[in-house]
């Protein structure tokens, strides 16, 4: 396994492995090497994943120790990519790994390398189909994604012709529940405030904290908390008091098409009205697609609310889950075959 410096690519990535390492399947996981202290704990399956440290390299312009885009700002994640390929000559030796396939997504000069070693690359795109569909692949010899027919199979089939080469996926992969639970002050908390904000320093500012508004904490002290950094996310989403998810569209991310997806096509969420001359978004905007959400008067409201439920009973179904990746193991060894003869 091969991913992207940022944690939101390694952490699907090692949920992936740990789906695979439950079949009996052994994985290489190269990781830069101080965050692998933060990966260790979702690591299901330490005998059968085994993690290979990559001494990530100094780039001018970086904050010196930066490994990956959740240390700096979005304006040097591209440095960040620089460091990366200068991981390469760690990555090149590996042949006493012994591997019969290399997962990918970003290391685009990964494939060259397992292609002259006689090792079949796959790319495995943690973001939707339908992002895809305007990026062309060339070098790898199949295409994987965090995906399930019941939802993208339209454009998994596009795919499928468009580029002619397989495209498999995994199915949801989700990771596993949590053994630990939410402390019950916190939950008593967050049912009692309307909102928990979750935001990382503006340009320009160390800290949130700095950078929220004169006299607004003080506005919003009986009403909401603000924090910073990785929090227990899926412990807070599974929280009863939680009843809506608002989330922005991240520069570079495949956010917006997700979006498009969610509240068009699945109409399992609502989009934030913006500007149709600078594409901006407004308070007033927030706060009506948060309304049209809670409110249980709305038509379009209960709408989104049926769907969610029928999709997180889809998602969270054990069947889709097992056959996912049961016929993604099944495919897999089918192409293995296929190119060693």
């Amino acid at each position: 396994m091969s991913p992207w410096f940022a944690m939101g690519h390694l952490i699907p990535y090692l949920h992936l492995s740990n789906i695979l390492a439950k079949k009996g399947d052994k994985t290489s996981f190269f990781i830069p090497k101080k965050t692998q202290t933060k990966l260790e704990k979702f690591n299901l399956y330490p005998n059968l994943i085994t993690f290979y440290p990559l001494n990530v390299p100094h780039i001018e312009g970086l904050p010196f120790g930066a490994e990956t885009t959740s240390d700096v700002s979005f304006s040097l994640g591209p440095l960040i990519m620089t460091a990366m390929d200068q991981t390469k000559p760690q990555i090149e030796p590996l042949t006493p790994l012994n591997p019969e396939m290399v997962f990918f997504d970003f290391a685009f000069w990964l494939p060259k390398i397992a292609q002259n070693l006689g090792i079949k690359s796959f790319q495995y795109w943690i973001i939707s189909p339908a992002t895809m569909l305007f990026i062309g692949l060339s070098l790898s010899d199949a295409i994987w994604f965090k995906g399930c027919r019941e939802i993208e199979g339209s454009y998994v089939d596009y795919l499928e012709q468009e580029f002619g080469k397989p495209v498999l996926l995994s199915g949801p992969v989700l990771p596993e529940p949590p053994k630990n639970t939410l402390d019950e002050k916190w939950g008593l908390e967050l049912t009692c405030y309307p909102f928990l904000a979750i935001l990382k320093p503006p340009v320009g500012f160390e800290t949130v904290e700095d950078a929220l508004p004169e006299g607004f904490k003080e506005r919003v002290k009986e009403k909401g908390i603000v924090d910073s950094g990785w929090i227990q996310q899926q412990l807070i989403l599974e929280h009863s008091s939680v009843g809506c998810f608002v989330t922005h569209c991240g520069a570079d991310t495949d956010h917006i098409i997700n979006a498009k997806i969610m509240s068009r096509e699945l109409k399992a969420g609502v989009e934030v009205k913006k500007g149709k001359e600078d594409g901006l978004f407004t308070k007033e905007s927030v706060c009506e697609a948060v309304k049209i959400v809670m409110d249980d008067e709305n038509e379009i409201g209960r709408e989104v609310r049926n769907n969610h439920d029928k999709l997180r009973k889809l998602l969270l179904s054990h069947d889709l889950e097992s056959s996912c990746v049961g016929v993604f193991c099944e495919k897999l060894q089918e192409l293995t075959r296929r190119f060693s003869n």
